[in-house]
């Protein structure tokens, strides 16, 4: 079980650090913080606790961290997708356990998505967590959509020249996920974009 240690001084997060949004839940405010160098997203504690040299800091909760898609990669030749987009791949999540029915995974993503208008891609690797975690995210969120893209064939199931959203049902999941140690579908990841941003796109 993976537990978060990390923590910055007030200087540091100050320095480092956008603050994208303050939210309040289990009787404590956080801080939603954003590295666009590295790129990386992290929820902290508002409140800061002293450390055993008397130095103030903002534990953290949870983190996310991407991997910046380069302009040549040969996914991004969608050029209709991917125009005016920062796109990331997730490299990895992790919530604290006393952390985890509050759904700040979601959080974060909807929080990439929406209020910076980036580009989510997933992991080709298809673990459990993260399939029920992009389920959830098609299934629930107002302000993202999701596509299922394979990025040999360079095209969005269902692969005619189409793109259907996935609403966590509207795509067999036989035709998204691998199982291990089948690694039929490593090439199909799940796209996430700024809902707001599609329709406007889509009308001029």
């Amino acid at each position: 079980m993976i537990v978060l240690e990390r923590s910055y001084s007030t200087a540091t997060l100050a320095r480092r650090f956008e603050i994208i949004d303050e939210i309040h839940f289990n009787n404590v405010d956080m801080l939603v913080i954003y590295d666009e160098k590295i790129p990386f997203i992290a929820i902290a504690e508002a409140q800061t606790r002293t450390d055993n040299r008397g130095e103030k800091r903002h534990h953290v909760v949870a983190t996310l961290e991407l991997a910046r898609r380069k302009n040549d990669d040969e996914i991004l030749e969608i050029r209709q997708f991917w125009e005016d987009q920062q796109t990331f791949q997730i490299e990895g999540v992790v919530v604290n356990p006393e952390m985890r029915d509050y759904r700040l995974a979601t959080l974060l993503y909807e929080t990439l998505v929406v209020k910076k208008n980036l580009t989510l891609m997933s992991d080709n690797d298809h673990y459990a967590g993260g399939r029920a975690l992009w389920k959830r995210l098609a299934q629930d969120s107002t302000g993202l959509v999701v596509f299922v893209l394979d990025t040999e064939k360079g095209q969005f199931y269902p692969y005619d020249g189409t793109k259907m959203r996935y609403d966590g049902i509207s795509i067999p999941e036989s035709a998204i996920w691998s199982h291990h140690p089948d690694k039929v579908h490593w090439p199909v990841v799940l796209i996430a974009q700024n809902s707001e941003r599609l329709s406007t796109l889509s009308v001029r």
